[in-house]
């Protein structure tokens, strides 16, 4: 089998098992919620006026984005994806949508920031993707990355449960939304730095002390004291976010 029909294959596989995950009431509600707080950290950082926004799920990114007075191209495999980024943005004379593998996407333009958001676990070789990116910012633009972390604090205490048998193992979530890896702060770096890229910023984000069901009734006061004692443990953080800038400048 050709490598393009196994990375296809794994595609539609990817997209029927995460069925009952994407857009359920715990992605929309608590993952979301302190998903936002990473997203509001991350554009603190964004520049220019043009961005790309792979992997769009639910609008994550874009809405902030366009807010901020950005013209956005969005890239997705899902179908189902797809339809949400039409059903947000279509007749938007400001975003470009995309119904493509990232990894067969090729951009006829570059853009001022680039946001790979949680979407490197997904791919079959991480290092070539990000080296191809580079051709896609402009010069002085921005990559913002993040990753859930492989050892974060609620991972780190699954272990101790006797619930995985190390953090970085492959749980059954994992598995069913199609992640292929998982990392934490060093692997995150050593891609990014093979790919030739140079961090300016790369942090963890938000403690999540317990399973998103056991968070799901959490006040947003509670979110945000989370979010504040998360930079005093940012190696047990939730989420990963890295700051690139194409001339390796802050």
């Amino acid at each position: 089998m050709r490598l393009s029909e196994t990375m296809e294959n794994r595609t539609i596989a990817m997209t029927a098992t995460s069925d009952d995950y994407y857009y359920s009431s715990r992605q929309r509600g608590i993952d979301r919620r302190t998903k936002d707080l990473v997203t509001r950290r991350c554009l603190e950082h964004v520049r220019g006026s043009t961005a790309l926004d792979l992997g769009f799920v639910d609008d994550l990114w874009s809405g902030p984005l366009l807010a901020r007075g950005f013209s956005v191209d969005i890239v997705d495999c899902d179908v189902s994806h797809i339809a949400e980024a039409r059903r947000h943005f279509g007749g938007n004379s400001r975003v470009t949508i995309h119904h493509s593998r990232f990894e067969d996407f090729d951009p006829k333009w570059r853009f001022d920031t680039v946001i790979a958001g949680d979407m490197l676990r997904y791919l079959q070789d991480p290092v070539a993707f990000l080296t191809r990116v580079q051709r896609w910012i402009a010069p002085g633009g921005t990559l913002i990355v993040t990753v859930p972390n492989s050892r974060s604090l609620h991972r780190r205490i699954g272990v101790l449960m006797g619930l995985e048998r190390h953090p970085d193992q492959l749980n059954a979530q994992d598995i069913k939304v199609g992640n292929l890896r998982n990392y934490d702060r060093y692997q995150l770096r050593q891609v990014l730095i093979d790919a030739g890229w140079s961090p300016v910023e790369l942090r963890g984000c938000f403690l999540k002390p317990l399973s998103s069901d056991q968070m799901s009734g959490w006040t947003d006061a509670m979110l945000a004291a989370f979010l504040a004692i998360g930079d005093e443990l940012e190696d047990y953080g939730w989420f990963l976010y890295a700051v690139c800038r194409a001339d390796g400048t802050p």
